[in-house]
């Protein structure tokens, strides 16, 4: 089982580069200092150069990359710090306009690598610990090798940032480790309150994890689970709907981010598209189409529903019907997706890593159902391994990062959108208007790629090219920033009128000089 994992992420060790919220996280936060040095060359001064501003209590303050932000509440600032601080690597990076030496921290991706492949390697020996104690060896092992391999984890392994799904997983098998192998009260409370706010403190779906120790009768372990996890979800889960919840409503999108009646339809279609993702993994990618633009249809009561339905219902029947390891393994997969149900909406509407932990639960009922049909379980196993091979060098860079979003996505205005940007932060200027039209092509009423037309068009010089854009964008279906775009675009009006008259004058300019007058 470990020879399988590390074989399948092995090529992460090569990726050197950096996607997405890696670079806004981890990467760009590299702490510089300036030494100067007299003619011996000893250091006489030695000052830091970076910061970045925080807003806290209306104010703005400034905070080194490597100090602590105000604005972070505990737990979340232990993460990022720890997160920053490993990896980093102190070496020169250049000199500065007076000659003296420029220092600083660099981060190295294979590392962050690293460290998520061996965190999920520790979740195999675990996890395949707590199920064989439970259903036996045979049935553990194959479970384990299924969710090693299952192309749902490319977002939690593969990439960087997924990190916090496999330390929050790591904190529940953890938990439910502790409950089976230690009696002893005064040593099991306390330890599964520490792995417990582990697993909450990381991500939500750790406050559920009383349920599955309830579903084996660890009625007192379950108890400091609950208020751990209580305590957590007020303190951290409000904290984090709240901040997404202010997000989307500045950007007009805050409709999707409170419970209502209607929200069970939509609770039920994202349990259908979840039992798809995780039965046929074909088309992965950081931004998928269905939902991410939320439309009043998304509401209504259709296919997906239905199919929703169905399986919800058809999983009830098979908890009801199939021995434990089979309710087990359902139970799981339901408990650990039902944050993500969209019963609020918070974050994306859906994504492959939301559903990794889920695969765990999803493995094992597939392992009970195959255990005595190896060769079938060898080829899923191998369709799984090849699929996260195809996938993974796509995490090398930001543009392939994109692009492979775009091929299985080709639908996404978003995934092009982001891809533009990409070639623009890569100096490919010509293809990131290419490709920001080609997004505005595939939907005329998302306005952030009329708004990144807009933006290298004022760049270039271009203020009527860059006015159409503009005004397609405030034309938009939902225009995130409304009232700050129409300002721009009232002193846009304002600059181009101004420049009217600027080659009139400069022509009398250039006749005064000339001694015309």
């Amino acid at each position: 089982n470990s020879f399988i994992h590390l074989i399948t992420w092995s090529y992460c060790l090569t990726l050197n580069g950096w996607v997405s919220d890696d670079i806004e996280g981890i990467a760009k936060f590299s702490d510089r200092f300036v030494q100067e040095k007299d003619a011996k060359g000893s250091i006489t001064k030695e000052y830091k150069v970076d910061s970045y501003e925080v807003e806290v209590g209306g104010k703005k303050v400034k905070v080194p990359n490597f100090g602590k932000d105000p604005s972070i509440g505990f737990p979340n600032w232990i993460m990022r710090q720890s997160r920053l601080n490993i990896g980093k690597r102190f070496s020169k990076l250049g000199t500065n306009s007076k000659g003296h030496d420029i220092y600083g921290y660099i981060q190295d991706a294979r590392i962050h690598h690293a460290l998520n492949i061996v965190i999920q390697l520790i979740n195999l020996f675990l996890g395949y610990n707590f199920l064989s104690y439970l259903f036996g060896a045979k049935l553990a092992f194959l479970s384990m090798m299924l969710f090693a391999v299952h192309p749902c984890g490319v977002q939690t392994v593969g990439w960087i940032s997924g990190v916090n799904y496999l330390l929050s997983l790591l904190g529940s098998l953890l938990t439910l480790n502790i409950a089976i192998w230690t009696d002893n009260p005064y040593i099991s409370i306390p330890l599964i309150a520490v792995t417990t706010a582990v697993s909450c403190s990381t991500l939500l779906p750790g406050c559920l994890t009383f349920i599955m120790l309830l579903l084996i009768g660890q009625w007192n372990e379950a108890i400091p689970a609950f208020l751990i996890g209580v305590l957590i979800m007020f303190k951290v889960g409000k904290t984090t709907v709240d901040y997404r919840v202010k997000a989307f409503k500045e950007q007009n999108m805050g409709k999707s981010t409170y419970f209502k009646p209607h929200k069970i339809i939509i609770m039920f279609k994202t349990l259908w598209y979840y039992v798809k993702v995780v039965f046929f993994p074909k088309r992965m990618g950081l931004f998928h189409t269905w939902g991410y633009h939320y439309e009043d249809t998304i509401e209504h009561i259709d296919f997906e529903f239905l199919a929703g339905f169905i399986s919800f219902i058809a999983i009830c029947i098979a908890i009801y019907v199939y021995p434990f390891p089979v309710q087990f393994g359902l139970i799981w997969f339901l408990v650990y997706m039902f944050i993500f149900s969209n019963f609020i909406t918070a974050n994306q509407f859906v994504s492959e890593r939301y559903i990794h932990i889920s695969t765990l639960g999803f493995s094992l009922v597939l392992a009970y159902f195959l255990q005595d049909y190896p060769v079938i379980i060898s080829f899923i196993i191998g369709i799984f391994m090849m699929r996260i091979w195809v996938h993974l060098p796509t995490f090398k860079n930001e543009v392939l990062f994109y692009e492979s979003n775009c091929f299985n996505f080709p639908q996404s205005e978003v995934a092009m959108g982001n891809l533009g940007v990409a070639y623009l932060n890569h100096g490919l200027r010509y293809k990131a208007f290419d490709e920001w039209t080609q997004a505005s092509s595939q939907n005329k009423l998302y306005d952030v790629p009329w708004y990144n037309l807009y933006s290298i068009c004022k760049q270039n010089g271009d203020l009527h090219g860059a006015r159409k854009f503009l005004s397609m964008c405030l034309n938009a279906k939902t225009v995130h920033f409304s009232e700050q775009w129409k300002k721009e675009l009232v002193d846009l009006d304002k600059f181009i009128e101004l420049s009217k008259d600027l080659p009139i004058q400069l022509t009398e300019l250039n006749n005064k000089m000339k001694g015309v007058y």
